[in-house]
């Protein structure tokens, strides 16, 4: 991810925004002890927006025990499909700002429905009070086993797999053609994610744009072959020598491609009300923060297959001012991707 310039400064307006949007702000607490001792024996309610059983839960499910365990509360889990999280979206930004509930976001669907403004969206991503991100991964092109397809160049007038707008597959190739020139096709109408990489594999179509931990198993197998990585690579060593889409742009789109990759690269992250004062967000972030840097966690959820890559609320919070101050030639670019 990109260095971000004036992280403090962009955090403290962030800051005094979040403050100033909330429709349920709470008391402020007198000291940062009595907002640490506010949370004793209360029940948190953790929203993930999907299904149970998905990363998004199994995530949420190995987070909550030990949130708990560091403020001394309860933490459940509560489930609430639809609309991608925009629907359990809206109703977090309407909840009482005191800190007990918080919700995962699919930072990327968050925030580019939120800059498409999108049918349904509710919410202003940059109001939300961020607690920090818990994990993150980036998006991979793909072509079959037996791709001759080596560069970027070959890329050119290709055809990519999507189920439809608003996916990252289809988002990242709507991207990759303003940013590299490549006038690919992108064809859609497959029922789901799986079904569009199979259609690589057997080479009905050329390429296929998804998140890392969703196209290892295909290259592990040989039968993908990863060919450029948007976002951060954060340690995955099966991708480590294929370049990186802000290496290979032409310098003029350099920043639109650091904007995606940011986007891309948001990840999994957590979130409170809007308008969550200082010092109870301090607590939920430290406790966060405590959690995700113990290395008996991390040790536990990389044995679970979920790794942890920390991100800190105030890191998340100026990241997501950035994604969102973008300039209009990328928000037109989200735009388009979402059908707009």
């Amino acid at each position: 991810m990109r260095k971000i310039a004036a992280g403090i400064l962009a955090v403290a307006i962030v800051g005094a925004l979040a403050g100033c949007s909330s429709s349920g702000t709470a008391a402020a607490p007198a000291s940062a002890e009595d907002a640490a001792a506010a949370f004793k024996d209360q029940t948190i309610t953790l929203v993930v927006p999907f299904d149970p059983g998905g990363g998004y839960d199994v995530y949420a499910r190995m987070l909550a025990p030990e949130l708990a365990k560091q403020l001394d509360a309860t933490v459940i889990v509560e489930n609430r499909p639809g609309a991608g999280g925009i629907l359990a979206t809206n109703e977090l930004v309407r909840a009482d700002a005191d800190g007990l509930t918080i919700a995962m976001f699919n930072g990327p669907g968050h925030l580019g429905a939120a800059l498409a403004k999108t049918d349904g969206v509710q919410y202003d991503a940059e109001a939300i009070s961020y607690i920090g991100q818990i994990s993150s991964e980036p998006d991979v092109v793909v072509g079959s086993g037996s791709t001759d397809i080596e560069t970027v160049e070959d890329m050119a007038g290709t055809r990519f797999a999507a189920t439809g707008p608003g996916s990252n597959e289809y988002i990242d190739p709507v991207v990759l053609n303003e940013l590299l020139g490549l006038k690919a096709e992108v064809v859609t109408g497959f029922a789901s994610s799986n079904e569009a990489s199979l259609n690589v594999v057997q080479g009905n179509v050329d390429l296929h744009s998804r998140s890392f931990g969703s196209q290892l198993p295909g290259i592990l197998a040989g039968d993908l072959t990863p060919l450029l990585v948007i976002g951060v690579n954060t340690g995955e060593a099966e991708i480590a020598d294929v370049a990186n889409l802000v290496d290979v742009v032409p310098a003029d789109k350099k920043e639109l491609a650091e904007l995606h990759s940011d986007l891309v690269s948001s990840g999994r992250i957590i979130g409170a009300p809007p308008g969550v004062d200082e010092a109870t967000l301090k607590v939920l972030r430290d406790a966060f923060e405590a959690v995700l840097t113990d290395p008996a966690f991390e040790k536990q959820a990389a044995e679970a297959g979920r790794p942890v890559h920390f991100l800190s609320g105030e890191d998340v919070q100026t990241l997501v001012t950035n994604v969102m101050n973008s300039p209009k030639e990328y928000v037109d670019l989200i735009t388009e991707a979402y059908g707009g």
